[in-house]
């Protein structure tokens, strides 16, 4: 997700990288264009894009939106819907939304094989058991369970 992330151009030069290809090589001065994985605010970074892109979509997908305001963790969406047409009503705004910021869904999970898409575009697969945060959802039957820390 990060590598996705360009950084604006007057602020590049914060994330300035001096490279030497030998021990007797000249230095090379590099700026990185986009977040950069392991810097202390890359999260934030990362987080804050995903809010704006939920604000500046908002009219076009509203329940996508909303999702990405609130049932996110980094880049683990965690959501779901009472019916099945508001399920994949939310899903393709999902997959729009995030279409419309240059980044894709990687994995999909429901309790319907319905929910599930098995195209060129989006290959999710339906685990029976997915964890997330230490949480595993078991889909076929519904149940949340707690994984031991041991």
């Amino acid at each position: 997700m990060y590598r996705i992330i360009l950084v604006h151009p007057s602020q590049r030069q914060l994330q300035r990288i001096l490279w030497k290809d030998s021990y007797n090589g000249p230095i090379k001065t590099y700026e990185l264009a986009t977040v950069t994985y392991g810097t202390a605010n890359a999260p934030f970074l990362a987080m804050r894009t995903l809010k704006q892109l939920a604000i500046d979509e908002r009219k076009r997908y509203p329940a996508a939106a909303a999702v990405l305001e609130s049932d996110l963790y980094m880049n683990d969406v965690l959501s779901g819907s009472d019916d099945l047409e508001t399920a994949k009503n939310l899903q393709r705004e999902l997959i729009d939304i995030l279409s419309s910021g240059t980044m894709s869904l990687h994995k999909w999970c429901g309790n319907t094989a319905e929910l599930v898409i098995n195209g060129e575009s989006y290959p999710f697969s339906n685990p029976e058991e997915t964890k997330t945060l230490g949480v595993v959802w078991k889909s076929k039957n519904g149940l949340f369970l707690l994984q031991s820390c041991e």
